[in-house]
């Protein structure tokens, strides 16, 4: 079973146990895993630390300042299948010496898988943490024990 296949049926398990209120639209967790951006027609790749990744679209620490309506590839590699998606710049601000840029993904098949990217880095956090402790832990264990645990509240921190 796909890795993606799998999250979502053990979430819609959970969730389905453990309804809690919507309160906003969009999920924004923070992160520190290494991604791909590029210029969309370029073939230049930067490798570039996430921020923050929500179902809408993510937050990268990058040292090129892009503008806004920048249109650009994202590459999430560590994940399988890897994440690709094309967005768009939509904000930006200067960081010490570097940019965080806010990229907007344009089609609704990308804000859905972004979903899934994204407990699946909560999940690896977790199962590294459980690693840390002296806990054995496969990626599913873990996926199964953060479900119960976390899934309500991953679902109900919309932004």
């Amino acid at each position: 079973m796909r890795w993606l296949d799998y999250i979502r049926k053990v979430l819609d398990q959970a969730t389905e146990r453990r309804k809690v209120p919507e309160r906003r639209k969009f999920i924004r967790h923070p992160v520190d895993v290494e991604i791909h951006i590029s210029p969309e027609h370029l073939g230049d790749r930067e490798n570039v630390p996430m921020s923050d990744v929500g179902g809408g679209g993510l937050a990268v620490q990058t040292s090129v300042f892009y503008k806004k309506g920048t249109r650009l590839k994202v590459r999430i590699p560590y994940v399988h299948p890897p994440f690709e998606a094309v967005g768009v710049v939509c904000w930006q601000r200067i960081l010490n010496d570097q940019y965080e840029i806010g990229i907007r993904f344009l089609d609704e098949g990308s804000t859905i898988q972004i979903r899934m990217v994204e407990q699946t880095i909560q999940i690896e956090k977790y199962r590294k943490r459980l690693v840390a402790e002296g806990k054995a832990a496969s990626f599913e264990d873990a996926a199964r024990e953060w479900i119960e645990k976390y899934a309500a509240d991953f679902e109900g921190n919309r932004s």
